[in-house]
Formats: C-alpha cells, structure tokens, sequence
C-alpha cells in the first residue's frame, strides 16, 4: 500500500508541478530579470524599453538586463518570451507587428490571445506622414488630388511592407481610389534618407519628427494617433481627414502565460512607477514618443481588439494583392 502512495505522489508531482511557478510570489524577484526585445539595438523600440528598464530596476529592487533578439517582424523574440519559464524572470517587449498582423499573414508557434500575460503598455508611437519641404504639396487632400491626376506617378514608403503604416496608406489609397507606389526600403532611417533624397515622393515614419522640426520635410499627416500630437498640433490626424481606420501603434510589457498574479502585479508596479515618472516622459519626448500607461486588463483588451480590427483589413488587403499570404 505504501508503494503504492508514494507512486501516485510521484505521478502527480510529475503532472502536476508543471503547471506553477517555482518561483514563491512573496520573495519576488530574488535575482535579475531578462527583458526581450524583439528588435534590433538602437531603434526606437529598443532604446525606450531600456529607458523604462533602468528606472522601473530602482522600483523592483533587481536589474532588469535587455538582450535583443530581432527576426521575423518581431516574432522570434516574441517566441522566446512564450517559451520561457512563467516564473517572471523572462518578460520581453510587445509590439503591434507580432501580435496583431503576422498572426494573420503566416501561421506561427504561439496565439495572441491564448500564450502570454499581458503585464502593462508603456507607449504610442507617433507615425507621421511628410514630404520634402520643397514639394509643392501643403497638405495630405494635395496629395492625394496629385496621385488621382497622376496614377501611379507618386511614390511612398513606410518602414516595413508589413506594418501599420502600410496597412493605414494602403486603406486610404484604396478608399480614395488612387494608384501610389509602394517603394520597398530597410527601415525607417533609410526611407528617410531616401525621402530627403527626393528618391520617394512621401514617407510614413515616426523618425522623421527631428526634419520637421528643422524645416526639411513637411508633415502633412499624422497616421496611426487617435488625437494630434502634443508636439506638432498643427499636424491633422488621418481620422480628422475623413480615414476612419485603426491601426495604432504601441509598445508594451508581456510574459509567458502562467505567471502567478502577485508576480505580474509586482512587475507591472515597477513599469507603472517608471512609464509616469517625469525622467521616462522627458525621454520619450526627446524621441518624439508618447509615454502611455495602460495597466494588464486595459493593455490585453487594447492588444485583443488590435487583432481582430486587422484580421479584418489585412484579409482585405490580402484579397486586393496588396499583402501576400506566407
């Protein structure tokens, strides 16, 4: 009989101790954490999630070490957070690429709304539509009278072929019924160089704010942002031009799914403290960035209704030629 006993204690330790954390809540966090980023150093992904790392480690009381690990419009990373033991010692950065539009362009090893803990959002990215300076083009309705007059004669860029701004300009595009080419560019630096260049005619991209500022480029909308951006207010919002189309663009904080409750909420105290204290909103707007707290159930519902919106428009998308299914 005691044999007995202890096989089935066994068995169920075996089954069973897998589905908790080793971790004890109450002694959270006993060593450093290791944050994901699923981008490459220097962009701007990278460089605020740093940015909220080093203050939000005052808080937890342990370093929070970032390692980048880039790939696949975000998704190897991504995979290596869903991986990770859920004990709260392995976080990474979300970003809308991974988690909202190549779930529905190519099949992958995790589920948006079933494989992660959804811990805190941290910021808006504020894209910006703009042309040369010297372009004769004063606003976006310009623009868009040219390419009607012109098809196929206007040239555009954005960061990535598969990204929000695509999605957002290729919606408009299409419901203005105008022809404007998608010039394909390795990231935003170099579309920006190309649009300085006068290579392409338009550029979508959140790095193009510091030409703005100093006369090279003119914004003519801004693509992506609900309201005007707090630094450039003269810049309309694609909604306030008639674009009812939502693609936003944000950063945030995710883990493996099972991380105990007390340990997310530990984590999420330490990215709130830091996401609203004024050091964090003075850099992101040094970046031209917008420092945004949501807490887990706001941030997951935001994450959730992402998806859905571009399952819905990339489809469209897809049907049109205009995104190829992988």
């Amino acid at each position: 009989m005691n044999r007995l006993l202890i096989s089935f204690l066994l068995l169920l330790v075996v089954f069973v101790s897998p589905c908790f954390s080793t971790e004890d809540p109450a002694n959270f966090p006993s060593k450093p954490v290791t944050m994901v980023v699923p981008w490459s150093p220097g962009g701007s992904g990278d460089m605020t999630t740093r940015k909220l790392c080093e203050l939000a480690t005052e808080k937890l009381g342990q370093q929070i070490t970032v390692i980048n690990k880039p790939g696949g419009s975000g998704v190897t990373g991504t995979i290596l957070v869903k991986q990770a033991k859920p004990d709260g010692y392995t976080i990474g950065m979300a970003t809308w690429s991974p988690f909202t539009i190549v779930p529905h362009i190519r099949e992958l090893p995790y589920k948006t709304k079933e494989d992660f803990t959804w811990i805190a959002q941290f910021a808006e990215v504020a894209h910006v539509f703009a042309v040369q300076s010297t372009s004769p083009w004063k606003s976006f309705k310009q623009f868009i009278e040219d390419a009607r007059k012109n098809p196929g004669k206007l040239k555009y860029s954005t960061p990535g072929p598969i990204s929000g701004s695509t999605i957002v300009m290729e919606m408009i595009f299409h419901q203005e019924n105008v022809k404007v080419i998608f010039v394909p560019v390795g990231g935003g630096r170099e579309g920006d160089t190309q649009l300085l260049g006068g290579h392409i005619d338009g550029m979508v991209s959140p790095s193009l704010y510091p030409y703005i500022k100093d006369g090279r480029v003119r914004g003519l909308m801004q693509a992506q942002l609900k309201e005007r951006f707090e630094l450039f207010p003269e810049i309309p919002t694609h909604y306030e031009l008639g674009y009812n189309i939502d693609t936003p663009d944000w950063y945030g904080i995710l883990g493996p799914k099972g991380i105990h409750p007390e340990i997310a909420e530990k984590l999420g105290d330490a990215f709130k403290s830091a996401c609203e204290s004024s050091t964090y909103k003075d850099f992101m707007g040094s970046i031209y960035h917008r420092a945004v707290y949501r807490g887990p159930e706001s941030f997951r519902a935001l994450v959730f209704k992402d998806y859905d919106t571009q399952a819905k428009d990339i489809k469209e998308l897809i049907d049109r030629g205009v995104i190829k299914r992988q």
